[in-house]
């Protein structure tokens, strides 16, 4: 079968196509072929953490890959059965582990059995959603579309050295996703302030949830604010000093987040603002789903048929992204209602 091919310079034409085509590969038995491959970037072509993300989904699919090398601008992927098991992946350094776990998402309610992954690297890094976003916002998401898994935080990673580790399990794959509908967001209920600082003095953690709580609060007055601190107390040390903030917004229909991460020379109030800007933002569309999240709802949404349908914060170019990769390769068509940088709507026709 010839592959269907996929141009990697398209929308934002970074990574995420990457990981889009290979996971909705898997799951459909069609060979992909992405040639210009994150033509955009600085340092265009694959590096670690791609490469890490195609093995991990290839190992899933028992899939045959050519090209998977670092710097390399196209890649042939070649789908075989899909498996389950346990499975490890190390994504080196610091590389993402929840851009690893965001590949993958799609597949697992379409694994033939209980299957555990262990996935190694940066936790909370640049680029990415940090692990508190990843098991509270998208684990939440996914089980209310019927995707139930666990996702465990065992170690943090930071920036350079990484050494972060997650774990994945899914009990009882479902087999399918069935249709769904997530558009409006419903009343809010309350709101999580998860604040971590590692190899750094917990104040860090202290400021940068304080800065949040404040602004969500004088946007939201009255709302239920829950703070959790984390730092080296709870014996999970880190290789590299890193902070990170995650919000997230309970509501009648959905969950809704943002994150923001410290740096050297940023000061911590900044970075709860930031993540506190972020979430006010999306949660004043009334949409469903974060800008984040929708991103990655959209493959979820294509997977599980006509008639779905989800609502957005923002239309972002990984989006459309994502939308139109589904189209190519599901054979679906998306009907998207919006303006890029704009709240949409998007059904599954």
């Amino acid at each position: 079968m010839e592959p269907i091919l996929i141009d990697g310079s398209f929308g934002e034409g970074g990574g995420q196509i990457v990981r889009t085509s290979i996971a909705l590969s898997a799951i459909s038995g069609l060979p992909v072929r992405v040639i210009n491959i994150r033509a955009k970037r600085q340092n265009p072509g694959l590096q670690h953490q791609h490469i890490a993300a195609i093995q991990a989904v290839a190992l899933l699919s028992g899939a045959i890959v050519e090209g998977a090398r670092l710097g390399n601008a196209e890649i042939t992927f070649i789908p075989g059965k899909l498996r389950s098991g346990s499975f490890k992946f190390d994504v080196g350094t610091a590389g993402s582990v929840t851009l690893i776990a965001q590949a993958v998402l799609p597949i697992l309610p379409f694994l033939p059995g209980p299957t555990s992954l262990e996935i190694r690297g940066g936790t909370d890094v640049k680029w990415s959603p940090t692990s508190d976003y990843f098991a509270s916002v998208v684990k939440g998401i996914a089980e209310r579309i019927g995707i139930a898994f666990s996702f465990e935080i065992l170690k943090r990673g930071y920036y350079p050295k990484g050494g972060g580790l997650v774990k994945i399990y899914m009990d009882e794959p479902p087999g399918s996703i069935k249709p769904f509908r997530l558009v409006k967001r419903g009343g809010l209920k309350k709101i999580e302030v998860k604040s971590v600082a590692h190899n750094l003095p917990r104040h860090v953690a202290e400021r940068q949830a304080s800065s949040a709580s404040r602004l969500v609060a004088e946007s939201f007055r009255g709302v239920n604010i829950i703070q959790s601190i984390e730092d080296d107390s709870a014996g999970r040390r880190s290789l590299d000093p890193g902070s990170s903030v995650t919000l997230i917004a309970y509501t009648e229909s959905s969950i809704l987040g943002a994150d923001s991460l410290g740096e050297r020379g940023k000061r911590a109030e900044m970075v709860g603002e930031e993540a506190a800007m972020k979430l006010v933002q999306d949660l004043s569309t009334e949409m469903a789903l974060d800008r984040h999240m929708s991103d990655m709802a959209i493959p979820l949404a294509a997977l599980a048929g006509r008639g779905s349908e989800i609502g957005g914060a923002v239309l972002t170019e990984h989006a459309l992204t994502n939308a139109k990769v589904a189209e190519l390769i599901l054979d679906v068509k998306l009907k998207i209602n919006g303006r890029p940088q704009n709240p949409f709507v998007l059904r599954v026709l």
